[in-house]
């Protein structure tokens, strides 16, 4: 059997190749990613199929679920999967050019994901991933509400570092009216191709 640093291994190599294959298949155009649903079908598709692929011995397991429940609660994880008892938390965001969607409101819900995601705390493995095509969220000049929830490319967030957008107090919709606290380094760094970017953090 094998032990846990193995599993454990074994499943960060599944999600990175599987990402990895993703994003080219993206480039190359074999799939089309028109909202976050596709994304993580088609993510999801990949990691299940070289999941099962890499089960060798006897008593392993690989279980892959989308929009799974949290200990029964209202937190749902994008996409959840395990070897074993070792599992995985994966939060995706796709934000599309054609969209035209608030960019301060977009940076804000990607630093709370990220946030949600550290309370996952029987998943050894998290990770959050963005896609967009929308090159503002990487070089664009951020200032104003989105300076403070700006997601750049080199922003460095130190660790318990509290995030106050300026509109708290004033926001009309609760889930975005509250304070944001990252209790991990983060560095964003995004990977470019042809018109893609993609942000993967490990947590």
């Amino acid at each position: 059997m094998l032990d846990l640093i193995d599993k454990t291994k074994k499943l960060q190599y599944v999600l990175d190749l599987s990402w990895d294959i993703f994003f080219e298949r993206l480039i190359s155009k074999r799939i089309t990613i028109n909202l976050e649903s596709s994304m993580q079908l088609h993510y999801a598709s990949i990691i299940k199929s070289i999941g099962e692929q890499l089960i060798v011995e006897p008593d392993e397991y690989f279980k892959i679920e989308l929009e799974h429940s949290y200990k029964d609660t209202k937190k749902y994880i994008d996409i959840e999967c395990s070897y074993n008892d070792i599992k995985a938390a994966i939060e995706l965001k796709c934000f599309r050019k054609i969209s035209n969607r608030a960019m301060d409101m977009d940076m804000y819900d990607v630093l709370k994901d990220i946030e949600r995601l550290e309370s996952f705390t029987d998943h050894p493995i998290k990770k959050f991933i963005c896609l967009t095509d929308n090159n503002a969220y990487i070089d664009g000049k951020h200032s104003g509400h989105a300076g403070i929830v700006s997601i750049k490319d080199g922003r460095k967030i130190e660790k318990n570092t509290p995030i106050k957008p300026t509109w708290i107090g004033k926001w009309k919709s609760s889930p975005r009216d509250k304070n944001i606290s990252i209790s991990s380094d983060i560095e964003f760094i995004w990977n470019r191709k042809e018109s893609w970017y993609y942000l993967k953090l490990d947590l």
